[in-house]
């Protein structure tokens, strides 16, 4: 009986799930991002802004983001907390399914806005 070796493109296939914290003066939060069989992402965790403020000005006048790398020139921004605006809140948690048009390499957090 012949057994066969393993294929480890097959193993090589299966993408992990990329996760990052992080935790600035501005914001800190989690994210993971799982790749689907179907090719979308499922992405959860949450993000907070740590100097919310009435409008872009006080007392940063930025929000709090989750910056989704998909390779080294292309990239989007995800999740983030935003509360000078329209009353939005300053810890966003989030839990969905999205279609990148890249494979998903990592993520940080950072500033956004003004």
């Amino acid at each position: 009986m012949l057994l066969a070796a393993p294929d480890s493109r097959a193993a090589s296939a299966a993408a992990a799930c990329v996760t990052a914290s992080g935790a600035e003066t501005y914001g800190r939060g989690e994210i993971s991002l799982c790749p689907l069989s179907d090719g979308s992402t499922h992405v959860t965790g949450y993000i907070e802004d740590l100097l919310p403020g009435g409008g872009w000005g006080t007392p940063d006048g930025y929000c709090a983001a989750w910056y989704i790398d998909m390779g080294a020139t292309d990239g989007t921004v995800g999740p983030m907390a935003c509360p000078h605006f329209g009353g939005n809140q300053a810890k966003e948690v989030f839990d969905y399914v999205v279609t990148y048009p890249s494979p998903v390499t990592g993520a940080h957090l950072f500033r956004a806005g003004a």
